[in-house]
């Protein structure tokens, strides 16, 4: 009965670890890269090219930064752990539309993606 229980915990936690991997993927996205908070408490007055300085600023003292697309898609952007340089990156293009490429991932209804690349859109 012990083995059987074991055995059963062991699958089911190969088997959340696999759901875990297969929500990750690779990609590449275009949008603003806004200082989260200024956006969320502001919506549109918190972002554009009339709140570029306040974004830079902002995310350089340490505010949360994301990405917004065009469909209207936040995701919070977050330092690869092995080379945070494109993060870092990321933060001169505040109150500017970007492509960020990284690793995207949710949970909880929270998407993020870890940033690999940066650079200014077009």
């Amino acid at each position: 009965m012990r083995k059987a229980i074991y055995l059963f915990l062991l699958v089911a936690i190969v088997s959340l670890a696999l759901v875990a991997i297969a929500d990750e993927s690779a990609g590449t996205w275009t949008g603003e890269v806004i200082d989260v908070a200024c956006y969320v408490s502001h919506g549109d007055k918190g972002r554009g090219p009339d709140h570029a300085t306040c974004a830079k600023n902002c995310v350089k003292g340490g505010q949360p930064m994301g990405l917004l697309t065009e469909d209207g898609t936040l995701y919070i952007l977050a330092a690869d752990h092995s080379d945070g340089a494109p993060f870092e990156a990321a933060k001169n293009l505040a109150g500017e539309m970007a492509e960020i490429k990284g690793m995207a991932s949710e949970n909880a209804g929270i998407k993020m993606v870890t940033v690999t690349g940066a650079k200014k859109a077009g």
